[in-house]
């Protein structure tokens, strides 16, 4: 509320009133009035706002001054403040803060000030009133503009929020103003500029920032590191910007200013983000670059089923021998520039693994094996992340030994294979054919048992497993021939379980 004069003046006091209400029923609505109709006098009513540069963050000041020996210097005359009976000044203000700049609470502005967030419209309500009282000689309007000087001020601060160039809008102001002095008789200065308002000029500010700006996402892997620059709007310092992570064990950062090195540590996500800190103290972040950290897919290159040990044509043990990768590749297919280190291992002696850490190893066959042996490539350090083949070594026997045997009509059919002994004895080519070379009225071979047909001698041939068809280009060992005699009687063995008579049957 306007303050409104103790004095006989009633008929003046409540014509003002009817005045300052309308102000606060429809500020700058244009309505018929008593008053004579005046422009505003130039300065009375001034907004401004310093610094007009300054960092966010920063404290933007909103200043009001109210100054009203600029209406009275307009009086003919100009007379003194001692001179004054009755002022009565009372003052409406309106205009739009940008939404870049932050206003303090209602709670917090100067008295008659108050701020609508929703339309960012700020109004200001100011009066000015002194009086000299009947029968005094004390001038009362000359101690209180003494007191209160004949300028008043009221300060907002505003905090910049947002780096740019802002105009502050021209606003609008409205009063009315009523005086009357003693010594020219009934001669009044009223003014009202309620239907033709005032305007607070307009006013540009800058704030002075950067906005930083870093990728959004980054996938590396597990040995891989990656250089990332931060975009930074206006020229900074560069030795201002930092960089932080969420995650320390997931990466390591090494800066050099606007550019930071990744290197991950482990498989994991992480944030990592540029920061900038003013020279007022306030720190400006950039968004956040999400890192992704994985292990890259695995897979064995070639991937062989069989390897060979055997004794070629000159006698020379051959022992097949494979080199292996462990190819490591992103999800896009491309391989990784800098594999990573590879525990080779072998579930059997019958394969050696040689390779150290290299994701290659060289495989060589020893001996024969019992079903496929595993090989396992599996990363250093992360043991679930692994690739496994199944190799199956085949040993071709260097020698078989064929012992003579003495059988018996009753033994018929016999089968010959647990005579045989093939050396080395971890030889598992034990693939063998049966032929009757002399004696054919003696026995006969049939799905390889020998079927007694009458007593008597027979020689039997017999020839090793035919593999050339696992060696393409020719090589590869050559079957072993041999033969064993057979000597037939009637009946049943006499003593069985005897071990079969070795030497000559001639």
């Amino acid at each position: 509320m306007f303050k409104q004069p103790r004095s006989k003046y009633g008929l003046i006091i409540l014509i003002a009133a009817v005045f300052i209400l309308s102000i606060y029923s429809s500020t700058f609505a244009k309505k018929n009035s008593d008053y004579p109709i005046t422009t505003p006098v130039k300065g009375e009513v001034i907004r401004t706002i310093s610094p007009d540069e300054d960092w966010v963050q920063s404290i933007f000041t909103l200043t009001y001054t109210f100054d009203l020996q600029k209406i009275l210097n307009e009086v003919k005359g100009r007379p003194s403040l001692n001179s004054y009976e009755l002022i009565q000044w009372n003052v409406e203000i309106v205009e739009k803060i940008p939404k870049e700049f932050t206003v303090p609470d209602n709670k917090d502005l100067p008295e008659g000030f108050a701020f609508n967030k929703e339309t960012r419209e700020l109004t200001g309500k100011f009066s000015l009133e002194c009086m000299k009282e009947k029968g005094k000689s004390d001038n009362k309007c000359n101690k209180v503009l003494n007191k209160n000087s004949v300028i008043s001020e009221f300060s907002i601060p505003l905090t910049a929020t947002t780096p740019g160039t802002f105009t502050f809008k021209p606003g609008k102001f409205a009063y009315t103003f009523y005086a009357e002095h003693s010594g020219q008789g009934t001669t009044k200065h009223d003014r009202d500029i309620n239907r033709s308002p005032g305007t607070l000029s307009s006013q540009t500010v800058t704030v002075k920032g950067t906005t930083l700006t870093v990728p959004k996402t980054l996938t590396l892997y597990i040995g891989e590191t990656a250089s990332v620059k931060v975009d930074a709007t206006g020229t900074i310092d560069s030795t201002k910007v930092k960089w932080e992570s969420d995650q320390d064990g997931v990466v390591e950062l090494k800066e050099d200013e606007t550019t930071v090195s990744i290197t991950p540590k482990t498989v994991g996500e992480t944030s990592i983000r540029a920061t900038y800190t003013y020279p007022n103290g306030h720190v400006v972040k950039s968004n956040d670059l999400k890192v992704i950290v994985k292990l890259p897919n695995l897979s064995l290159n070639p991937n062989p089923n069989e390897l060979w040990v055997y004794q070629d044509t000159q006698g020379n043990l051959i022992q097949q021998s494979v080199t292996i990768t462990l190819d490591q590749t992103k999800s896009d297919g491309a391989t990784l520039v800098k594999s990573l280190p590879v525990d080779w291992t072998s579930a059997s002696s019958a394969l050696t693994v040689t390779g150290g850490d290299s994701n290659v190893a060289t495989i060589r066959a020893e001996h024969g094996s019992q079903g496929g042996v595993v090989i396992l490539g599996k990363l250093k350090g992360y043991s679930e992340q692994s690739k496994q083949t199944l190799i199956n070594v085949k040993e071709y026997p260097q020698s078989i030994k064929t012992p003579n045997v003495i059988l018996y009509m009753s033994d018929s059919p016999y089968s010959y294979s647990e005579q045989i002994n093939f050396y080395p004895d971890t030889a598992n080519v034990t693939g063998y054919g049966l032929t009757v070379l002399e004696g054919t009225d003696v026995i006969t071979v049939e799905q390889g048992e020998l079927k007694l047909l009458k007593p008597g001698l027979a020689k039997v041939g017999i020839v090793t497993q035919d593999v050339s068809a696992s060696f393409p280009e020719g090589k590869g060992p050559k079957p072993i021939s041999q033969f064993f005699y057979v000597q037939v009687k009637d009946g049943t063995d006499p003593n069985p379980g005897v071990d079969t008579p070795a030497g000559d049957f001639y």
